[in-house]
C-alpha cells in the first residue's frame, strides 16, 4: 500500500514537471504581461463553460422585430419636426423641415413642376380623405355615447336607482349636426371631475360667505346709527368674494353656471362714500 501511494507521489511529480515543460519561458511581468503559470494554453479554453444557448441568435433592443419601440420610425419623426432656419428673401424664418419640404414643394408646383403639382395634390386629397372618414367616425361615436348613457340616466331615474357614474356626461357632450362637429363642456376623466368637483365646491362656499356679508351689511344699515366703518369693512370683503365667484363661475359651461344670490352693487360703495363724505 505504501508503495501504491509513492507511486501516486511520483506520478503527480511528473504531471507537474510536464506542465511546467509547457510552460512559455520566464519574462517580466507586467501591465498585459501576466505570470506565465497563469497565461492560456494551447488546446485548453479559457471558458470551459461555454456561452448560454442562443446567445449568438439574440437581437439587441430596438434592432429587429421589436415592434414595440420602432426606432426607425421615432428617428424620422424627430427629423420631420426637426427645426431648421432657411431664408425667404431677406427673412430667415425658423420652421420644422417637414414643413420646409411642403413649402419647396408647394413653390415647385407653382413655377409648373408636374411631378411637385400632382404629388401635392393627392396629399392634399388623401390629407382631407383621412380627416373626413375621422370626422364621421368620431361624430358617429359621440352619438351612441351621448344616446346610450342618457337612457342609462333616464332608466336610473325612472327606478330610484343611482345615476351612473360617468365621465364626460352625456349632458357634456354637444353635438352640432349640422356641421357633424363634436365639443366637450365638462370634465373629460374622472381626475379632472374631482378638480371641477371642488371647484364647485369652492364655488358655492362663496355663495354662502357672500349671503352672509349681505345680511350683515343690511342689518347694519337698519340701525338708527349706522357702524359706517364696519359697513365699509364688510362691503369691502362682500365686494372682493363677489369678484371671486364671478371669475370662477363665468367661465363655466351653462350647465354648471349658477346664479349669484345677494350680489354687491358698486353702487353700494358710492353710498358709503357718500356718507363718510358728510
Amino acid at each position: 500500500m505504501a508503495g501504491g501511494a509513492q507511486r501516486k507521489v511520483r506520478d503527480q511529480e511528473n504531471d507537474t514537471a510536464s506542465e511546467a515543460d509547457n510552460l512559455p519561458a520566464t519574462y517580466a511581468v507586467g501591465y498585459g504581461r501576466p505570470p506565465a503559470e497563469h497565461r492560456f494554453e494551447k488546446g485548453r479554453s479559457g471558458n470551459p463553460s461555454g456561452r448560454p444557448r442562443g446567445a449568438k441568435n439574440k437581437v439587441p433592443k430596438g434592432q429587429g422585430l421589436d415592434f414595440g419601440t420602432q426606432p426607425a420610425n421615432q428617428m424620422l419623426l424627430e427629423e420631420a419636426y426637426r427645426t431648421i432656419s432657411i431664408r425667404e428673401g431677406e427673412r430667415i424664418v425658423e420652421l420644422p423641415v417637414i414643413k420646409a419640404v411642403f413649402r419647396s414643394m408647394g413653390v415647385s408646383a407653382m413655377k409648373g413642376n408636374r411631378l411637385a403639382q400632382a404629388t401635392m395634390a393627392e396629399l392634399v386629397r388623401g390629407i382631407e380623405e383621412e380627416d373626413r372618414r375621422l370626422r364621421s367616425s368620431h361624430f358617429e361615436t359621440a352619438c351612441e355615447y351621448k344616446i346610450g348613457w342618457q337612457q342609462a340616466f333616464e332608466h336610473a331615474r325612472k327606478h330610484g336607482l343611482p345615476e351612473p357614474d360617468v365621465v364626460p356626461h352625456p349632458d357634456d357632450v354637444i353635438l352640432d349636426m349640422r356641421r357633424a362637429e363634436v365639443r366637450y363642456e365638462g370634465p373629460m376623466t374622472h381626475d379632472e371631475k374631482m378638480k371641477w368637483d371642488r371647484m364647485l365646491e369652492l364655488r358655492d362656499e362663496l355663495q354662502t360667505e357672500i349671503s352672509m356679508f349681505a345680511a350683515s351689511y343690511r342689518e347694519c344699515a337698519a340701525m338708527k346709527k349706522p357702524p359706517f366703518d364696519h359697513m365699509r369693512s364688510t362691503a369691502g370683503l362682500w365686494e372682493r368674494y363677489t369678484a371671486m365667484f364671478d371669475r370662477m363661475n363665468d367661465p363655466l359651461p351653462d350647465r354648471y353656471k349658477r346664479r349669484l344670490e345677494d350680489r354687491f352693487y358698486p353702487i353700494m360703495r358710492e353710498k358709503l362714500d357718500g356718507n363718510k363724505a358728510e
